[in-house]
């Protein structure tokens, strides 16, 4: 397991655009780790990264409640917006900006209550992190696929989002499936 850890934070360390390391360590340092869960695209690095080089560009984070992200809030000042495509607890979405070499990393906080889905740790950056478990962000992706499709959408149609779901959920269901076959050794991204 240890080595498991040591090879994760190597990974991460060559895998991880800088900016998005300092936004991460920003988020280290100001928030309980244990008061909140990553999901969205950091959710798809951590559970596909043994599988597949993903790049991670924004922060998708959920909380329980405002007190848990009251530190980002004061320190980094924030907007509120109407979540136009995800509806859970709150269809509001708590936005910040962090700002490193000139780039900007966008982080996105969402209500969510936690016992209602299925969160699972690992390391990231040499953390140990919450985040939505394998399965959690497999059902996620497959499920929005439906609700994105231009039949569904009328003029709200977005083909960059579904494509987005439509990849993830692939491959996600590219791993369950070489899984089932037992060639799940075929997949690596550290090699």
């Amino acid at each position: 397991m240890v080595m498991k850890q040591l090879s994760h934070i190597n990974y991460d360390e060559s895998h991880i655009y800088e900016e998005q390391k300092a936004a991460f360590r920003h988020v280290f340092d100001l928030l309980d780790l244990d008061k909140i869960a990553f999901v969205g695209g950091v959710a798809d690095y951590l559970n596909l990264r043994d599988y597949y080089e993903m790049p991670v560009h924004d922060l998708d984070i959920i909380y329980e409640e405002e007190s848990d992200i009251a530190p980002i809030i004061d320190t980094d000042g924030v907007k509120r917006h109407k979540s136009r495509f995800y509806k859970f607890n709150s269809d509001e979405v708590i936005v910040s900006e962090f700002f490193i070499n000139g780039k900007r990393v966008h982080m996105d906080y969402f209500r969510r209550i936690f016992y209602k889905m299925h969160l699972t740790q690992s390391t990231l950056l040499g953390k140990t992190v919450w985040h939505a478990s394998f399965l959690e962000m497999k059902g996620f992706h497959n499920n929005q696929i439906e609700f994105l499709t231009s039949e569904h959408m009328k003029e709200l149609y977005d083909w960059k989002r579904l494509y987005k779901h439509s990849k993830k959920a692939a491959l996600y269901n590219n791993v369950s499936f070489l899984e089932e076959k037992n060639m799940i050794h075929t997949l690596n991204a550290h090699q």
